[in-house]
């Protein structure tokens, strides 16, 4: 949109003397200005965010009703009161206490009416969409006539029901694929993809895209355009439809192999598991290029029939878990503030420009904290920018920011070889190589050159966080700070505890994580913490599996089909053979015989010695020609020759495999719940499902054990140990029974 096309606002046009139209708004908060125009601030009064609750759709009833009720009221503009937040969606605590099916159908039917209210009002509506505008509140704006998104980082418009194990239920199915085409609407409603203010508008989802300073001028510029002309269709270049979209959305046959490939694209990404997906696209097939009432039902009562489903009480659990672990909890961090008084984090540091350093340096920049990546040389600096840079241009290319916002990202990054400045930071992370000399030098440096008050982090991930900082003056502000790998994708982040930890270093760090948009567990300082403790077992139990098995991929189709993303022999050469060696050997000598290393591993040390490129990987091709290394293979034959094992007998079954590598998890994370490395079950789930992927529909180990009975897996471990420590049920898992 030009300006130039645009009637003009001016200072007296906003500021014309108004009236409410509903004096005791809690959340839609309107006032008609002598204009005619009805400016409505979404500012939920009772939340910290915009969410739409039962009340609040009552409320939206009670104003469209005065709309259509007052003539004086010629247009009708929505923006939000909450800096970076338009309407997130459905109001969670609502959603806990939802009362089955029948009342998710009735209420999935009433906002439905609520909004097709909206979408028949006389006069033009417009939504300025400023934040997230998620679920219910991007139904709500495509009810409106006219949308206009601003090009801020945090404008992103999505359905993300689908991950919730539901679908989209005020008319979500129905109007989304009218406004982009089904063959854009498809993915977005089955993955819950979100898409920025500039992606909006090349899908046409809104109808422009502009700098957020400009959004309420020309909001009320459309509005008055569209008063004064009757329509505002010159004023817009819509993204015309690909001929593939408009041949599939004409002709019947290619309409329903467009469903077909959904469904089988789906039924491959989640193997039948999640039901939320296949019932969307049912949906969809049902109501697309039919009557809205026809959509309109099929998706309430969907949602009426989803909402009794196990794997959607399990997705909206962890979905609470995870709202839940945006706040401190616990009794000792309820007093606890950051170090610095402000509260506020401006300034922080990374250590160590490598893949794991220029990430997290990335991730502080983007948020807008001054950050500072050093590393020894001006060489490997570069090559950590040039990291950062690749990671941005990848977003510039997808449309997920602007050339602006790139260009305000680097300005926060400033690479840098020595260690000025730093006394300033409120945290520095410490991502250097994994040998505890280097990271000990590197925290007596920071001791020297940082505030008492500025908070030390360490990122390792097999060394003792007490270990990394001993003898560094003021212990209590060290923490570690566990980012997975790549980091700015992997959702969590491990808090660490030590003995000194202060309540306010812990708080310091939780607010970093909270800032960067990253899901927070705090966990007790022992080898592997928590997640890579509870993951050992199952990556080593691979290698005992793979000298007893006739068919080795079995190991890894046993583990997908059971939900995890994928098995232990792809995950081992996704992070690396050899650190799945050494990551087994270091956990052997703090666990003992329960976490003995199999000897598969150091024949496979033996054969890199004499021959390194035969034995890099565990499996070699891809897709259906992916098969066992004949180097590992060889590498078998030899441990079996040599009698250093004892087979738990014949092949073992698919039951059995699954249950050799899933139980030792759930056997582990007891000893940590009852050594405290973590305060609750829930923290376990949340750890694993977001830390590894472990499957999210079955709710978490500590959830699944629930589910099939603790009792069932002590005495399956008592059937396999048989003398082997490391298959061996705890007595702290016993203790659960």
């Amino acid at each position: 949109m030009s300006a130039a096309t645009l009637v003009a606002v001016t200072t007296d046009d906003i500021s014309d003397p108004a009236r409410s139209l509903l004096p005791d708004a809690v959340m839609w908060h309107a006032e008609l200005s002598a204009d005619g125009l009805l400016r409505v601030r979404i500012d939920r009064q009772d939340k910290s965010v915009n969410a739409l609750s039962r009340g609040m759709l009552e409320e939206l009833d009670l104003l469209l009703a005065e709309v259509r009720r007052v003539p004086e009221v010629r247009g009708v503009m929505f923006f939000s009161g909450k800096p970076g937040n338009f309407i997130v969606g459905a109001d969670v605590a609502e959603m806990k206490s939802i009362g089955g099916g029948s009342v998710a159908a009735e209420l999935s039917q009433f906002g439905q009416r609520v909004f097709q209210s909206l979408e028949s009002l006389p006069v033009p509506t417009v939504a300025l969409i400023s934040g997230s505008c998620l679920g219910g509140g991007l139904e709500f704006v495509m009810s409106c006539r006219y949308r206009i998104a601003d090009d801020h980082a945090k404008t992103l418009l999505g359905l993300p029901e689908v991950k919730l194990g539901l679908i989209p239920g005020w008319g979500g199915t129905v109007r989304l694929p009218k406004l982009v085409g089904l063959l854009e609407a498809l993915p977005m409603i089955l993955t819950g993809r979100m898409v920025s203010g500039r992606q909006s508008r090349t899908k046409g989802l809104v109808h422009d895209m502009v700098p957020i300073e400009a959004l309420p001028f020309v909001g009320e510029s459309l509005l008055k355009t569209v008063i004064k002309f009757g329509t505002a269709r010159s004023l817009f270049k819509r993204p015309g439809r690909s001929l593939m979209s408009r041949l599939t959305e004409s002709f019947p046959p290619l309409r329903n192999y467009a469903f077909r490939r959904a469904e089988l694209e789906t039924r491959k990404q989640t193997l039948g598991q999640y039901p939320a997906p296949l019932a969307a696209i049912e949906v969809l097939r049902a109501g697309f290029r039919q009557a809205p009432s026809i959509g309109f039902a099929s998706e309430s009562a969907t949602i009426g029939r989803l909402a009794d489903h196990p794997v959607t009480r399990e997705c909206l659990r962890l979905f609470f878990l995870q709202e839940d672990a945006k706040k401190l909890t616990g009794a000792e961090y309820e007093t606890a503030s950051p170090l610095r008084s402000s509260g506020s984090l401006k300034n922080a540091a990374v250590l160590g420009a490598g893949a794991m350093g220029a990430g997290i340096a990335l991730l502080m920049a983007q948020k807008g904290i001054w950050t500072r990546l050093k590393d020894i040389s001006e060489e490997v600096v570069a090559k950590g920018l040039a990291t950062a840079r690749k990671l941005v241009q990848a977003d510039l290319e997808r449309r997920r920011i602007a050339p602006l916002q790139a260009s305000d990202t680097f300005d926060h990054l400033r690479p840098t070889t020595g260690y000025a400045g730093m006394k300033n930071a409120d945290i520095v992370i410490e991502a250097v190589v994994e040998r505890l000399s280097i990271k000990q030098q590197v925290f007596q440096e920071l001791a020297q050159a940082t505030s008492p008050k500025t908070v030390l982090a360490t990122n390792t991930s097999s060394l003792l966080v007490r270990d990394v900082a001993a003898g560094v003056p003021n212990p209590e502000r060290v923490v570690g700070l566990h980012f997975f790998n790549p980091p700015h994708q992997m959702p969590l982040v491990e808090i660490v505890r030590t003995e000194l930890s202060s309540r306010e270093a812990i708080a310091t760090a939780f607010a970093l994580t909270q800032r960067l948009g990253k899901t927070a567990v705090i966990v007790g300082d022992c080898p592997g913490f928590l997640v890579n403790r509870l993951l050992a077992p199952y990556m080593n139990e691979a290698g005992w599996l793979l000298l007893e098995v006739t068919d080795p991929l079995e190991i890894d189709r046993a583990a997908v089909a059971f939900g995890m993303p994928m098995g232990p022999l792809e995950l081992t050469d996704l992070v690396g053979l050899d650190v799945a060696q050494h990551v087994a050997t270091n956990m052997h000598a703090a666990y003992g015989e329960r976490m003995l290393p199999a000897p598969l591993w150091d024949a496979l040390k033996e054969l890199a010695t004499s021959d390194p490129k035969s034995a890099e990987t565990l499996l070699v091709g891809k897709g259906r020609s992916k098969r066992l290394n004949p180097a590992v293979r060889n590498a078998i034959e030899k441990v079996r020759r040599s009698g250093s094992f004892s087979s738990l007998g014949s092949s073992p079954s698919r039951d059995d495999i699954t249950q050799r590598l899933i139980y030792p998890i759930v056997n582990e994370a007891a000893r940590c719940l009852d050594e405290r490395i973590v305060s609750k079950s829930d923290d376990v789930d949340l750890a694993m499902v977001f830390g590894t992927g472990f499957a999210p529909f079955r709710g978490g180990p500590m959830r699944f054990a629930e589910t099939i009975g603790v009792n069932k897996i002590v005495d399956a471990l008592d059937k396999f140990s048989n003398g082997r420590p490391r298959l061996a049920p705890s007595d702290a898992l016993r203790k659960r029974c």
